[in-house]
């Protein structure tokens, strides 16, 4: 996808996201200094969930057992709104911007195969499956998605904390599994920004 207004469009739907995530996890340290952000968990009962991998936004502390914590989820309560939808190609793929919220993003595709194995590598280093990035306490979140959801024809990202470069290599990813039109949307509507 070509064009600057693209690349805002994203950076834009991300720091609008990020700045209620981050303000959602000061307010839940303030009331539970020992809960954990952006925990890996696994969801197996989703079959949709890649590999059932969820992180989830905050969980409280009880007593050090996640068996008695509560979770709790960030319901953004604004998102980007675009006017018209933006254009582009990637190579040969048709790409159209119709809407983008940065922990709801939906990718319409025609690429055939297997995407739970096309998307594997990209899914491991962007989720971090083991943990590795974890931020020491007071450190900035760790740049992962919180969820990859694979459906017939279509994707559902999270992108969580992940900087924009997690949205950027999703597409020629898909653009050289075949893809010949992607079309970006959000799954719900929200008030504007």
């Amino acid at each position: 996808m070509s064009g600057i207004d693209g690349n805002q469009v994203v950076a834009d739907a991300r720091q609008l996201y990020v700045q209620q995530l981050v303000a959602f996890l000061r307010n839940r340290f303030a009331k539970d200094p020992a809960g954990a952000a952006e925990v890996p968990t696994e969801r197996t009962n989703n079959p949709n969930l890649h590999g059932g991998h969820y992180r989830i936004d905050f969980v409280t502390s009880v007593k050090g057992k996640l068996d008695g914590s509560v979770v709790v989820e960030l319901v953004p309560d604004r998102q980007l709104v675009i006017d018209h939808p933006i254009e582009g190609t990637a190579g040969t793929t048709r790409v159209r911007l119709e809407q983008l919220s940065w922990d709801d993003v939906e990718i319409l595709h025609d690429v055939p195969g297997d995407m739970a194995a096309l998307l594997a590598p990209w899914f491991a280093h962007w989720y971090d499956p083991d943990d590795k990035r974890a931020p020491a306490p007071g450190q900035p979140p760790p740049g992962v998605i919180h969820s990859l959801g694979i459906y017939p024809d279509a994707l559902v990202i999270d992108f969580g904390t992940a900087p924009v470069d997690a949205f950027w290599s999703l597409i020629p990813l898909l653009r050289d599994a075949g893809a010949t039109m992607l079309t970006i949307r959000a799954t719900r509507q929200l008030p504007p920004r």
